[in-house]
C-alpha cells in the first residue's frame, strides 16, 4: 500500500501544455516542470525567478541579434559605396 505521502503528490493538475512543454500543479503546491523527458520539482517562487531570468535573456538576445543584423547591413552599404572604379585591364 502506498504511504500517504505517496498518495498525496500523485493528484498533479495540469497547468499549462505547450508542444514542447507542460506545467503541472502538485497538491503540495510544487510545480512541475516538464521539458520533453525532463521534469523538474520547483518551488513556485524559482518558476517565476526562471521565468524572468529566461525573459530577459531572450530580450537581450534579440537585440544582440538585431545589432549585428544592422551592422551586417551597415558593412554590406559601406562595401557597395567603397567600390571605386579601376583602370582597364
Amino acid at each position: 500500500m502506498p504511504k500517504p505521502s505517496e498518495t498525496e503528490h500523485a493528484s498533479n493538475v495540469r497547468l499549462a501544455e505547450s508542444d514542447h512543454a507542460a506545467v503541472d500543479m502538485c497538491h503540495c503546491g510544487t510545480l512541475q516542470v516538464h521539458l520533453g523527458d525532463l521534469s523538474l520539482r520547483l518551488p513556485a517562487e524559482l518558476v517565476l525567478s526562471l521565468t524572468r531570468t529566461l525573459t530577459v535573456a531572450l530580450a537581450r538576445r534579440q537585440s544582440i541579434l538585431s545589432e549585428r543584423a544592422g551592422e551586417a547591413s551597415m558593412a554590406a552599404v559601406n562595401w557597395a559605396s567603397n567600390d571605386t572604379p579601376r583602370g582597364k585591364a
